[in-house]
């Protein structure tokens, strides 16, 4: 492999955790979001608020981006916490306790951890960003949300990928939490090249990029921010690697495939056993409906000797691959609710 001309200055600026000083076109939900935390600035508790959207769209910049803005002020503390990483009741608290250094709260134990974040809050506003909400089981969840949300002036920002979470959420936790909602729809394709442009500028360097070269990316990516960003940067360094001194279609279309191949093996990796069994059947079988999926799972599962989900995991599970776009859906031409699935390009 040739060494590259050096494309890639800062490519700090092109990964997901960045946050940059100006948050383009979204401009209308981060106003929606501040107003929600606003209240803090006169030592109220915020309101709860929800984001949701495809990946991508822009939902944890946004929120931390808020938050890093509103901290500036001092009279507002918050954390936040990835719930794909900490995916249980016990381990957010366990997060937030030493995240946050409070002593004396080593003890194995939540409710125990709980009291000692409740009495280090006291009566200061405080937020807690809760990212991919939707990864925890509903039970964990319930209590992640309904404990948290319960404690002193603390303002709770939930993301998940779909609204489907909020609707699925017990009744009684929803109606005391009653957050607002902010839907996050994805970017348009020119909106998106823009975004690009702005970190290429500083990120590349120059003349090695074109916004023909960006809008192409932008095209590919279909709305998603973070399929953008990595798209870019693996074009970038495949042009390195053939000592290009420019970033061509042929980069750009092996980065594009190399960003939707790690993304799909990172999801996945995360995904639970059965998930993964799903997905592996929907793939072999190209296409498939919803009856014979279900009984082709249940096959592998015999023949694995692992207990099998109930039914009603089961849709659960195949929406979860739909909302994170590994499998794709259509209705059958039969009577009744059957679905026919197919895996995402």
């Amino acid at each position: 492999m040739n060494i590259g001309r050096g494309i890639v200055k800062k490519p700090d600026l092109l990964e997901e955790a960045h946050i940059p000083s100006i948050v383009s076109y979204r401009e209308r939900e981060i106003a929606e979001l501040e107003n929600c935390l606003k209240p803090a600035l006169s030592q109220n508790r915020p309101i709860h608020v929800w984001l949701y959207g495809r990946p991508g769209t822009g939902k944890t910049l946004v929120a931390k981006y808020v938050l890093q803005e509103m901290s500036k002020s001092g009279k507002l503390g918050g954390i936040y916490i990835n719930c794909w990483e900490h995916n249980s009741h016990y381990a957010v608290l366990d997060k937030l306790v030493r995240e946050l250094r409070i002593l004396g709260a080593e003890k194995l134990n939540a409710s125990f951890k709980l009291e000692r974040f409740r009495h280090f809050v006291g009566k200061r506003p405080f937020v807690i960003i809760l990212d991919e909400i939707d990864q925890p089981k509903r039970s964990e969840r319930d209590s992640i949300i309904y404990n948290l949300g319960n404690v002193g002036n603390v303002g709770l920002v939930i993301i998940s990928n779909s609204r489907d979470m909020i609707l699925d959420m017990d009744e009684r936790i929803k109606s005391r939490l009653n957050a607002r909602h902010i839907e996050f729809s994805p970017y348009r394709s020119e909106n998106l090249a823009s975004i690009l442009k702005l970190r290429a500028e500083s990120a590349l360097s120059i003349e090695t990029w074109s916004d023909g070269t960006l809008g192409e990316i932008a095209a590919l990516a279909e709305g998603d921010a973070r399929c953008a960003f990595q798209t870019l940067i693996n074009a970038a360094r495949w042009a390195e690697s053939e000592n290009s001194d420019t970033i061509e279609k042929k980069h750009v279309e092996a980065g594009h495939s190399s960003s939707r191949g790690s993304k799909k093996a990172m999801l996945l990796e995360k995904l639970s056993s059965h998930h993964r069994l799903l997905y592996d059947l929907v793939k072999e079988h190209g296409q498939i409906n919803s009856g014979e999926l279900w009984e082709a799972y249940l096959d592998d599962c015999r023949d694995q000797d692992k207990p099998a989900i109930a039914l009603r995991t089961f849709s659960e599970y195949m929406n979860k691959l739909i909302e994170l776009d590994l499998v794709r859906w259509d209705r059958a031409l039969v009577r009744g609710k059957v679905r026919v699935f197919s895996p995402a390009n």
